[in-house]
């Protein structure tokens, strides 16, 4: 053989790992794409989800804040009717029963703010 025809051979040898190692490199790369892809979908997912968990709580907190406000006005309502009960009464049994009154008031408003609290809880913590 002659020094051309192993120039040749070793030639050919030399492309054909060449391409062996062009092709292996490029297998992983596309492996690697694939991968970042199905991870970039699966983030858009939960990205999602958040955003949708987060506009539910947005409304909860809302309609939370509606119905607290209301609670307050009743308070408000009670407690000036108590107040106007408490002007007009003048003996020992009137003012008891105004202590009771005063006494229920205070328990139907820790009783409103728990039930808010439970029911908050109920809706965005399952």
């Amino acid at each position: 053989m002659n020094v051309l025809t192993l120039a040749k051979i070793g030639g050919g040898v030399v492309i054909v790992i060449a391409a062996y190692f062009l092709g292996y490199s490029h297998g992983q790369n596309f492996e690697e794409l694939n991968n970042a892809h199905t991870e970039i979908t699966a983030l858009r997912s939960a990205l999602e989800e958040q955003k949708a968990k987060q506009t539910a709580d947005a409304v909860a907190l809302a309609e939370l804040r509606v119905a607290e406000s209301a609670s307050r006005n009743e308070l408000d309502r009670m407690r000036g009717q108590f107040a106007a009960i408490e002007r007009m009464s003048k003996t020992d049994a009137d003012r008891e029963r105004n202590r009771c009154l005063k006494l229920a008031i205070r328990g139907k408003e820790l009783l409103d703010r728990a039930e808010q609290a439970i029911r908050f809880c109920e809706k965005n913590h399952k």
